[in-house]
């Protein structure tokens, strides 16, 4: 199967003039840019504005290599542009005569969103072109928060470690002897090391690299480890020996993707629904979220397989809603930790996003044979296995199926000392 990066080099012709910001007839899309911070100002040459969680969010250039918002907050961004469209790639391509490349990198239920590569010297004229044209949908730049995807690991103490088997027999899960479905199982995080002894009988469907594009999301260091530690809770064999995965008879898509780039965002999820996955784990926090990732999302979670997207809440002992965006999602499952009273985990984020709670500080595969893994990762890895177990044996509507583990608990049944908030899920 094939699906990497399509472009087009057709050639081209000038469909729309440069912008001109000292013309009286303004482009009325770029109209909420004259809006920051309660203040109005028009926009510059060296502005894009753009939609991020429903919000008009205005970014300026702060050198070559970075866009800065009105809190002071840096984007790397690469010259790229987003959009959703329903034009064919071509008619894209054929829109400005300063766009060198356009690429597919995802099909959505209204349009098809579009990498566009303008010449790094025209970016601002081409964003504001395309801004202004009523063939597209939404359009936004290419960037990615000065910070890595922030794992939602948590560094335990080697008391508080579930054994290989403990945390199986107290969740007394009701699973069945013989699954009768396969079940397909999408990761997206970093490097993942399959030669593990863990994995020597795990069906790996797919290894694709969603910053690189290549087929191989093998490890590239010894800080690329979380990928490994993630697919041990859910999918190490059962033999009784060294740790065991809550579906071990699952087929594994793994999505290594460790910048935050928009574009490979978009990526991995679409990856992920072009293989049919059951259930995607994404036991990481996204503190920013564009509107074209959260349609790419949603419609990922509208598949006709109904594929069950799970994510952490977080380790920042915050509201969810407001550290992790991917929270804010309803097609989103939002994951934090409870400690072994059942309380929430000192560690853990919380709120209105998150919706199930569950244990955490477990032992798992690690590049060095073993390791303690903690915090709201493996949270949200447990519960994406418990999910893809059950799906294993059958049940169509695993979500209802939870309240049957003694250790997964409904948010709204776990204790919780910290303030009472508001934020609800709006997307």
């Amino acid at each position: 199967m094939y699906f990497i990066l399509k472009s087009h080099k057709g050639g081209c012709f000038l469909l729309l003039k440069y912008f001109n910001w000292n013309a009286i007839n303004v482009y009325f899309s770029l109209a909420a840019c004259l809006f920051i911070a309660g203040l109005s100002a028009q926009p510059t040459a060296n502005s894009v504005c753009f939609n991020s969680n429903k919000e008009r969010v205005t970014l300026s250039q702060y050198n070559n290599d970075f866009l800065i918002d009105e809190t002071g907050s840096k984007y790397a961004f690469n010259k790229k542009i987003i959009i959703q469209s329903l034009l064919s790639q071509k008619a894209v391509y054929e829109l400005h005569n300063q766009i060198t490349r356009v690429q597919a990198i995802a099909e959505v239920n209204h349009g098809t969103v579009y990498w566009v590569t303008p010449k790094q010297e025209h970016f601002f004229d081409v964003f504001s072109a395309l801004t202004a044209h009523q063939g597209i949908i939404s359009v936004e730049p290419d960037i990615a928060p000065v910070r890595k995807l922030l794992r939602a690991n948590h560094k335990v103490q080697l008391k508080e470690v579930y054994s290989k088997n403990s945390l199986l027999s107290s969740l007394k899960p009701p699973f069945c002897d013989s699954p009768v479905n396969r079940v397909r199982v999408a990761i997206i995080d970093d490097g993942f090391d399959f030669s593990h002894t863990e994995f020597n009988e795990l069906a790996v469907l797919l290894e694709y690299d969603a910053d690189e594009h290549v087929l191989d999301a093998s490890t590239t260091g010894i800080v690329d480890y979380h990928g490994t530690q993630v697919a041990g809770v859910i999918a190490a064999k059962q033999d009784g020996i060294g740790v065991e995965g809550f579906a071990p008879t699952s087929e594994l898509i793994a999505i290594r993707q460790v910048s935050t780039w928009t574009s490979s965002l978009i990526l991995a999820f679409h990856v992920a629904k072009l293989m049919k996955a059951d259930v995607v784990n994404c036991s990481w926090v996204l503190p920013f979220l564009s509107d074209i990732t959260a349609v790419v999302i949603k419609d990922l979670a509208s598949s006709p397989h109904r594929p069950v997207i799970v994510a952490s809440a977080g380790n920042n002992r915050q509201k969810a809603c407001e550290v992790n965006k991917l929270s804010e999602l309803e097609s989103v499952v939002v994951v934090g930790s409870i400690n072994k009273v059942g309380n929430l985990a000192e560690f853990s984020n919380y709120g209105q996003c998150v919706d199930y709670y569950a244990p955490s500080s477990v032992k798992s595969t690690s590049l060095s044979g073993y390791a303690n893994f903690g915090g709201t990762s493996s949270s949200a890895a447990i519960v994406s296995g418990i999910i893809a177990q059950l799906k294993a044996c059958g049940v169509a509507q695993p979500l209802s199926q939870l309240h049957l583990f003694e250790n997964i608990k409904p948010a709204h049944s776990v204790l919780n000392f910290r303030a009472k908030e508001s934020t609800k899920k709006h997307y």
